[in-house]
């Protein structure tokens, strides 16, 4: 079972981390991009598509920490943790924030529809998986293992956490005119949970009086469709905030929660050249079923262990299990009972304007808020679109926020039938590579792909390919006006 290292390499690889479903919001402005409707149900596609099995598939991983967080040149190409002697707390320190975050989304559509109707009404209908996850750890934690403690030393750990939840859902929106420069969209959510399993401490606070610890915690863990659930056994912090994957098997992949879902959204073309969007998704819950629910409360001294500073042999992996037992003994989660459980889905909030000074050229610029507790992030996106042609289309796009910077570009294809994107996004230009001095060696990083962003791990990668059918948005307002014509 991974332990407490995990939280380490999660926050700089987002190996365990996510939230709700996200959609490249590169695309957002693309009128070519057949899936803006993801983000604003009132929002379409220029024809009916078709997709199954790769239809659209995307993984995101964000974090406000990444591998310059964790990793310091020492020279010669190489480097060395943050747990180093030869790195200073100072530096360390003031590279984290308050709480540090990693956030990451798997969705795949496994079938997915859109076709128009008479009325001048876009409907789409789609399948798909999604694995939510996410995982917080606060400042002090680090502060906690790069210097050890004191005598009256007091640390303050209540924001560390964890979340996951994979669940399927079915969907069905539809986005009609009310007038001739306005659009309203819904779309409808059937949800089935097969894991969910979250984290939370309203208190755990740490002191070390003479050679005690003193601990006060009241934290909490409630799951549905984990191991744990089974074993009856108290668990340590680690397995309480590090869910390992591993865990989950066939065994658990059965459904364990249902619940429901809704999009809104309207555009409006006030101006021939502008166009203003908002909408919300996610507005939903999920109920599982029948789970367990622990807790981790009271008052309590701990005499384990003297200092848990690690500094020293540069061995991130092995200094942070010498100790994750003697961690684990600062507190248990005991099981308390079984019950039903409420999971709010993190609600996504749209605002955006597009100017479209010239046909083949457009701009845009997009707000997005997502709330969900210390998951929580904001940002502010401008992209720029080329579209010259019916069948290519070209967006680039840069966003800055809570979880730092993020540049994107994207390419729409349409051939013959068949209509393809791919998009990609990341933190920073500069990758982790083998470089010696500015860059960091992955070879010292157990062999990570060279994929990663030197910075802040956000990474959007998403592609499709699709059947595409019926008129073309221009051809159907030619064939409209024709009809006013004949009239």
């Amino acid at each position: 079972m991974r332990k407490l290292s995990a939280i380490i390499i999660c926050l700089a690889l987002a190996a365990a981390g996510a939230q709700a479903q996200n959609t490249f919001q590169g695309g957002y402005f693309m009128d070519g991009y057949l899936y803006a409707h993801k983000m604003n149900p009132a929002l379409t596609a220029d024809r009916g598509y078709l997709g199954i099995g790769i239809g659209r598939f995307g993984v995101q991983t964000m974090s406000n920490v990444g591998y310059s967080t964790l990793y310091y040149p020492a020279g010669n190409g190489k480097v060395e943790s943050f747990l180093s002697d030869n790195v200073s707390s100072q530096d360390f320190l003031r590279k984290l924030n308050k709480n540090n975050v990693a956030v990451a989304d798997l969705q795949m559509d496994v079938f997915n529809l859109g076709f128009w109707t008479k009325n001048d009404r876009f409907h789409t209908v789609s399948i798909s998986a999604h694995i939510n996850d996410g995982i917080a750890a606060p400042k002090e934690l680090f502060r906690f293992l790069k210097d050890g403690a004191a005598d009256g030393s007091d640390f303050n750990f209540s924001s560390l956490g964890s979340k996951t939840r994979a669940y399927a859902e079915a969907a069905y929106g539809v986005s009609v005119p009310l007038t001739e420069s306005m659009r309203v969209g819904a779309k409808f959510k059937a949800l089935v949970g097969f894991t969910y399993a979250r984290t939370n401490f309203n208190r755990f606070d740490v002191s070390l009086r003479g050679d005690r610890w003193q601990i006060s915690t009241d934290g909490t863990l409630a799951q549905c469709n984990f191991p744990q659930e089974q074993s009856g056994q108290d668990i340590g912090i680690s397995d309480a905030v590090i869910i390992n994957p591993d865990n989950v098997t066939s065994d658990n992949l059965k459904p364990c929660g249902f619940g429901a879902a809704i999009d809104l959204g309207a555009t409006w073309d006030i101006l021939p050249w502008l166009q203003l969007s908002a909408s919300v998704t996610d507005l939903g819950f999920i109920r599982w079923g029948k789970g367990q629910n622990m807790a981790a409360r009271g008052n309590w001294t701990y005499e384990g262990f003297d200092n848990i500073s690690m500094s020293g042999d540069d061995d991130l992996g092995n200094k942070l299990e010498q100790k994750i037992s003697e961690l684990d003994n600062l507190l248990k989660f005991n099981k308390t009972g079984d019950s039903a459980l409420n999971d709010i889905l993190p609600a996504t909030f749209y605002a955006g304007a597009k100017f479209s000074p010239l046909w083949w050229l457009s701009a845009g610029v997009l707000g997005t808020v997502r709330t969900d507790g210390p998951y929580s992030w904001g940002e502010l996106r401008g992209a720029v679109n080329l579209e010259p042609a019916s069948w290519v289309g070209l967006s680039a796009s840069a966003a800055t926020g809570t979880l730092g910077p993020k540049y994107s570009a994207m390419l729409n294809l349409r051939l013959l039938v068949l209509s393809l994107f791919v998009g990609a996004e990341m933190s920073s230009l500069y990758l982790v590579s083998e470089e010696p001095g500015q860059r960091i060696s992955f070879k010292d990083l157990d062999n990570f792909p060279v994929m990663f962003p030197r910075d802040n791990l956000n990474v959007d990668l998403t592609f499709g390919v699709n059947i595409v059918f019926g008129y073309t948005r221009a051809q159907r307002k030619a064939m409209k006006a024709t009809l006013y014509d004949y009239e």
